[in-house]
């Protein structure tokens, strides 16, 4: 996932499953602000019905980009604000590790260098 990645602002990452693939991530709104929140693939199914549709977004699959990073007094990152589908949250930088991945270039295999 991020951990060892370097995230700057402009970057792209995909949300993805986690390893253990027991829980998932939501935006969940409170007014106007949203905020990335772990969900159990349990009760997601809860936060589907009709009811809860303006409350929670889930997200996993989706790309986000990297809009600001909030760092501590010794330079590491301990929070983000990342824009999914038009909202702009905040994300906890121990979520991000677990959930954010960089997309993968394609590499072009076609192309090989000839050893004479």
């Amino acid at each position: 996932m991020a951990a060892g990645l370097d995230l700057k602002p402009g970057s792209l990452v995909q949300i993805v499953d986690p390893v253990d693939g027991r829980w998932t991530l939501c935006i969940r709104f409170k007014g106007s602000q949203g905020q990335l929140t772990e969900v159990s693939k349990k009760r997601l199914a809860i936060f589907s019905a009709p009811q809860y549709k303006k409350t929670f977004l889930h997200i996993e699959g989706k790309w986000g980009l990297v809009v600001y990073i909030l760092m501590n007094k010794l330079e590491q990152p301990i929070g983000y604000r990342v824009l999914i589908e038009g909202h702009e949250v905040f994300c906890k930088a121990i979520i991000a590790d677990k959930y954010f991945k960089f997309p993968r270039a394609k590499k072009d295999e076609g192309r090989r260098l000839s050893t004479f």
